[in-house]
């Protein structure tokens, strides 16, 4: 919060510095305001029109999976945890005991709550500074630490592991598909939109000009 009001302050503080230098006036900047201005309105205008009118329904995505698997094989050996950082080494066996034991109750419930912890896919050979490049000894189902990391204590649960070329499942390229489809269908659809508004405006270029 300290951070955030610090942050407000030095703009406003700079902004108004910048108004009574007269900038606001500056008849450059007022044009880069309108050109900015206008081409976030064409994009909003656009933004809200395609949300409104295109749809990508379950078959589509999953017809696309399915023709397009290859293009979904993994690069690297993966694996599925979610990751524990805590404080004391203390509260990171009282995790680490509950993970193990499966007694998720509410003493785990609130730990998870004060501290959030991330459920995350780690790619081998690609998790910055290998500092956690151990946890790919395990197996599905351990529960890893506690570990002293940069100050603080680390759990790992292994959720799942995945084989460098094996293919995605899936549920887990499923947002990916659809964003895929959803943009191809956008250009179609701005297409539609441009061919529209050009015989309702009576617009025509002369190929001369487009040329």
């Amino acid at each position: 919060v300290s951070n955030l009001v610090n942050n407000w302050v030095e703009k406003t503080l700079l902004y108004e510095a910048a108004k009574n230098s007269s900038l606001d006036k500056d008849e450059v900047l007022i044009k880069k305001r309108d050109v900015f201005y206008k081409k976030l309105l064409i994009s909003s205008f656009l933004d809200i029109k395609a949300k409104k009118e295109i749809s990508v329904s379950k078959k589509e995505i999953s017809n696309y999976y399915n023709k397009n698997k290859k293009s979904f094989t993994r690069n690297n050996n993966e694996i599925l945890l979610k990751h524990f950082v805590l404080p004391t080494n203390k509260e990171a066996k009282k995790i680490k005991k509950l993970l193990k034991t499966n007694k998720k109750g509410k003493e785990f419930e609130s730990l998870v709550e004060k501290y959030k912890p991330e459920t995350k896919t780690v790619k081998e050979g690609l998790i910055g500074d290998n500092l956690i490049g151990f946890v790919f000894k395990y197996s599905v189902g351990d529960v890893v630490g506690p570990n002293l990391i940069n100050g603080s204590y680390h759990v790992f649960d292994i959720l799942k592991k995945h084989n460098k070329k094996s293919v995605k499942g899936l549920e887990v390229v499923y947002d990916e598909i659809r964003q895929r489809i959803f943009k191809t269908k956008e250009l179609q659809f701005l297409d539609s939109i441009l061919d529209s508004l050009f015989l309702n405006n009576d617009i025509y270029i002369s190929p001369e000009v487009s040329g």
